[in-house]
């Protein structure tokens, strides 16, 4: 018998205001349950399905969605493609010029210019539902939940240590920070390290960044976009 058929014979059994109290405060009960179960399933572990076909003719970067429209943009001359993916929600193309990004909600691609002579320090990645992008001395970050380019600055003269992006978690680390993003945030959450802590390893999974430092173990959670820190 479901916990429901169970609060209906208690309520019956009691009297008058107890009764309908106790009903009611299984029903909360029961709907925070369900809330929280739903909110955990969403950053689960089922497999997301490739919705997105993407591919370049005659000029055009042109991505089929769900099979049933296509999008289509002309690139400049003397534009060329220098990397391509589609994963889960997402398309992705990295040109010389550009750094385009398609979604299963756009209307259209979404086009980041970049900077150009840096093709050398660029680092793209892509997961179900996020597309990260590393450019010297900054990072962009587009999810399917904010539909739009979000940047980072990091410091000058770091060197890049991990660059990496799961189905709703993505991370950037530098010789002196960590920068995550969820599929869920608008904005990067940052963390410092301190003057001796050195990165030893970039763990990531679906919806979680672990890393471990000579001194922390730190993780960023997809559910709340916030670090948490454990000392050594």
């Amino acid at each position: 018998m479901s916990i429901f058929g169970t609060s209906f014979q208690r309520m019956f059994k009691c009297s008058g205001i107890d009764s309908m109290l106790r009903f009611w405060q299984v029903i909360a009960i029961n709907t925070f349950v369900i809330v929280h179960f739903a909110a955990a399933h969403a950053y689960g572990s089922e497999e997301v399905e490739d919705l997105i076909d993407i591919f370049e003719s005659n000029g055009e970067i042109v991505a089929v969605v769900e099979g049933k429209k296509s999008v289509a943009f002309s690139l400049r001359p003397n534009e060329n493609v220098q990397w391509s993916r589609a994963k889960g929600n997402l398309g992705a193309f990295l040109t010389n010029r550009h750094f385009f990004v398609v979604s299963t909600s756009s209307h259209g691609w979404n086009r980041l210019p970049l900077r150009p002579g840096n093709a050398r320090k660029r680092i793209p990645v892509l997961s179900a539902n996020i597309a990260l992008l590393v450019e010297g001395d900054r990072a962009f970050g587009f999810n399917t939940t904010s539909k739009r380019f979000v940047r980072v600055n990091l410091p000058l003269y770091d060197e890049i240590v991990a660059a990496k992006a799961e189905k709703y978690v993505a991370v950037v680390v530098t010789s002196s920070k960590a920068y995550g993003l969820s599929a869920g945030a608008s904005q990067f959450s940052e963390i410092r390290l301190g003057v001796r802590e050195a990165v030893k390893n970039v763990k990531i999974t679906s919806s979680k960044v672990t890393i471990r430092t000579s001194h922390r173990i730190l993780s960023f959670r997809g559910e709340d976009s916030n670090w948490n820190e454990h000392r050594l």
